[in-house]
């Protein structure tokens, strides 16, 4: 395998498939000297050290300053801390050295969905999908659905995480990111298909599971949201998310003891956020519709 080129980087879920690069490095001593460096700056931003990626990609890029994987991966590093700027100015500068570097051209585009500047990061992703020798095609048509679904535009959204599946079928972020698009559009039998198909696909998939529950919620399938939080629970038991909903359900089915027992859970789990308020919520209308002597849900 000739591994001329890095790290991939893909939003929303956000994962890395990582190849450390040998291309690019001629013979002799400083080349090897640069191929260490910059083997050295790879494998630490692997590991998540990113600052020792850093400075060891930077010595790299002084020995080799016309390298055009160094300063992709140097891009790569600062988009990984955070520092969005410098990490367009890289990816640039790795373009304008090896303009069919696509896999930094996807890279760019995902720091311009960081920054929230879609139309840009749409512009990077389509051009990914005019070159026909890019090897991993079903980023930049799942990034593209990300940057769609971000600007409201559900059917296009749809359109791209559809592509992504076809390049690539084991996708299982694309299928629940397709899910969660045809949730929004009400369409809640092809919501389902999908978070079934991302489960099959990976069984540990909590945020799926949660999802059917919230669908089977708006169907007003009260056992089948038990069922699904509970599998969701048992991937994550500080899911705290599934505990609430849950605890609501069960009350709103008559197991009052059982949906408060949730409920306080996610108070303790999550006293500050929101959704402990939530449940202290819920538990405040119980006491209250005891008191006023209503039935108990």
């Amino acid at each position: 395998m000739n591994l001329g080129r890095i790290l991939g980087l893909i939003l929303a879920a956000v994962w890395l498939a990582a190849c450390v690069p040998q291309a690019g490095f001629g013979p002799g001593k400083d080349q090897k000297e640069v191929q260490l460096h910059y083997t050295m700056g790879i494998n630490h931003l692997s590991e998540g050290k990113t600052p020792q990626a850093i400075k060891e990609l930077t010595e790299a890029q002084k020995m080799s300053p016309s390298n055009a994987d160094v300063e992709h991966a140097l891009g790569l590093a600062y988009q990984q801390k955070g520092l969005y700027d410098k990490s367009i100015e890289q990816y640039k500068k790795a373009l304008e050295l090896e303009p069919k570097l696509t896999e930094a051209r996807n890279n760019l585009g995902t720091v311009y969905l960081a920054k929230s500047m879609f139309e840009e990061a749409i512009k990077e992703f389509e051009q990914c999908l005019k070159d026909a020798s890019y090897s991993t095609p079903e980023k930049a048509a799942y990034n593209l659905g990300v940057a769609y679904f971000n600007q409201k535009d559900l059917d296009k959204a749809i359109e791209y995480y559809e592509k992504a599946i076809a390049l690539k079928d084991n996708n299982a972020n694309a299928l629940y990111n397709l899910a969660f698009c045809h949730e929004e559009k009400k369409a809640h039998g092809k919501a389902m298909e999908y978070y079934k198909k991302a489960i099959s696909m990976d069984p540990s998939f909590k945020e799926a599971y949660y999802r059917m529950g919230v669908v089977y919620e708006a169907q007003g399938e009260y056992p089948r949201v038990v069922d699904a939080m509970k599998k969701a629970i048992e991937i994550d038991p500080d899911y705290t998310a599934a505990q609430l909903l849950m605890g609501k359900t069960l009350i709103r089915t008559g197991n009052v003891q059982g949906g408060q027992k949730k409920l306080e859970q996610v108070v303790k789990s999550d006293p500050e956020g929101n959704l402990g308020k939530e449940a202290e919520g819920e538990m405040a209308k119980l006491k209250h519709s005891k008191f006023k002597g209503i039935a108990k849900p």
